[in-house]
């Protein structure tokens, strides 16, 4: 089940695309081409990575791999693009995807296994393939582990991108593909689907501050990967929440965080990720949007989807549901998990706007809010949790974790059913310093399983405002103008009834929550269907 608005791809899709304005268009064929072919034309096309290796691509160029095709190798295309004259890198022809596999090979002069390569260039877009990397030659992971095994497993990537030392680097584009089946290392965050960094050379005087301006990702299905599905991070990523350029911080570094512009993850789907399906790291208003992650976490701790080091971030219409959970210490870290929610907002993020999420199932929370009160520098301020639907997450709803600041959690549905007992409906944990300031306003709290609590631990300032607690709640908090009365949901049955997902939260017209609510300085025009929110919003995630 999904929003409204999401597109689930079960399967990909096949769009119709015109590649206009194409320079040179090169075509390979596994089949008929040649390598002493002039690539030009479909009846005389390339046939090899190595000879597309060779290539030095120039702005409007393309590269097209002929449908149901399959390649191996290490594809290094060669060039950039300019401004509106992107180089394409896709498919011709009818049929599945063409595929490209890296099969773990190493490149020469490497460290790590990647299919696609893309090394300081700008204006790409791959579209339209089907991109694998799984070594055959190497064990597959018997779950539990053996005792006296050694398991090692090559860092892997379906995409590698990175910048060095080059300024700004726009417009890469993801579009319409699947990445799958990559057996990548399990004790390393950065590797999996997709992994993008800023890097820099050792020598200072050649160090050059850089950043990627547009990220776009889009209409991909990203599945069966290891460890993630889509990371990144920079080496520009140094700072607290009050300092600036060139500032020395507590911990003897210096300011010098430099992130990443435009950023935009859309209609994508994530599942069975190894560990985390998607994080954003140092990035000015990412914006992560109508995607669905489902079924991660499934060899590791690892929350679905967070930013990391992030301003502004936005995460809305999402889906995020069934991540696993793994109490026992024989996971692939050798750890139990720690994470295992839909959605989090990570340490040294500021202003995070979580809205219009539906996070289900999930094995250890619904959402985490967290700061390390060990970090001299660490932060997490000012993030708003608002019009969610949260519904039968295991062990807790809410998790605020560490000294967070400023939290504000309003008109959202946390709902724990008959089968959920001795759930925290909300849980502010120590992780080396408790929450301050966090408020919650206008929520609905709908709890039906036995002894399900909320525990504050040794937080300070918080505040509960016109919240509604329903149902078997132990201890539930202050509230000056709270309602204990039954919200009349369209429907409170299990999500397994004829009532489709979110939808059963809807407010019947005879609900004592409609008109309830007080006006929240900052508070969205519309509900989480879209409805426009007049006069005093209705309490939950919806209006009547």
């Amino acid at each position: 089940m999904a929003l409204k608005t999401i597109k689930i791809f079960s399967v990909l899709l096949i769009l119709n695309f015109q590649y206009n304005y194409a320079q040179t268009t090169y075509y390979v064929d596994d089949i008929i081409g040649k390598d002493s072919n002039t690539g030009t034309d479909k009846a005389a096309p390339f046939k090899s990575i190595d000879k597309l290796n060779q290539l030095n691509l120039k702005p409007n160029d393309s590269i097209l791999f002929r449908r149901g095709g399959q390649w191996i190798g290490n594809f290094v295309p060669k060039g950039s693009g300019a401004k509106n004259k992107r180089i394409v890198i896709g498919a011709y022809g009818s049929g599945p995807a063409p595929v490209l596999d890296a099969q773990g090979v190493i490149a020469n002069n490497e460290n790590v296994s990647y299919t696609i390569r893309l090394f300081n260039q700008e204006y790409i877009e791959i579209r339209d393939l089907k991109i694998t990397n799984y070594a055959i030659s190497e064990e597959p992971r018997v779950y539990p582990l053996k005792e006296n095994v050694t398991y090692v497993y090559a860092a892997k990537m379906g995409i590698y991108i990175e910048g060095r030392d080059c300024g700004t680097l726009h417009d890469i584009q993801l579009i319409n593909l699947e990445i799958c089946e990559v057996n990548g290392d399990m004790s390393t965050k950065d590797n999996g689907g997709v992994f993008v960094e800023i890097t820099r050379n050792k020598d200072v005087s050649k160090q050059v501050k850089s950043n990627f301006d547009g990220l776009y990702v889009e209409g991909c299905y990203i599945h069966n990967v290891d460890r993630t599905g889509w990371s990144n991070r920079s080496v520009w990523d140094r700072r607290s929440l009050t300092s600036n350029w060139g500032d020395k911080l507590a911990n003897g570094r210096t300011h010098n965080w430099y992130p990443n512009e435009n950023v935009v993850f859309r209609n994508n789907k994530f599942e069975k990720a190894g560990a985390n399906a998607l994080i954003v790291r140092v990035a000015n208003a990412p914006l992560v949007e109508h995607c669905v992650f489902t079924h991660n976490g499934i060899k590791g701790s690892g929350n679905a989807s967070f930013p990391f080091n992030c301003d502004d971030a936005l995460f809305q219409y999402n889906e995020a549901s069934y991540t696993y959970y793994n109490n026992e210490a024989d996971s692939w870290d050798h750890k139990p998990d720690v994470d295992a929610g839909g959605f989090d907002s990570d340490w040294n993020c500021k202003n995070t706007i979580i809205q219009y999420n539906y996070s289900h199932h999930n094995g250890h929370g619904g959402i985490l809010i967290c700061n390390d009160g060990a970090s001299k520098t660490g932060f997490n301020d000012g993030t708003i949790i608002r019009y969610n639907i949260f519904e039968s997450n295991n062990h807790h709803i809410v998790r605020n974790s560490g000294p967070t600041t400023n939290t504000h959690i309003y008109n959202n549905v946390f709902f724990a059913g008959e089968e959920h007992k001795n759930v925290q409906l909300i849980y502010h944990k120590s992780w080396n310093g408790f929450p301050k300031s966090t408020t919650y306003t206008n929520n609905i709290f709908y709890s039906l399983g036995e002894g399900n609590w909320f525990d504050l631990g040794k937080s300070t300032n918080n505040v509960f405002k016109s919240n509604t607690f329903y149902g078997d709640i132990k201890e539930e908090p202050e509230d000056s103008e709270k309602s204990k009365k039954n919200p009349l949901f369209k429907s409170a049955l299990p999500s397994k009834a004829n009532w489709k997902s979110y939808l059963r939260f809807l407010l019947k017209d005879e609900s004592p929550e409609i008109d309830q609510g007080i006006k929240i300085e900052g508070h969205p025009m519309k509900d989480f269907l879209g409805n426009p929110i007049i006069g005093n919003p209705d309490r939950g995630a919806f209006e009547n």
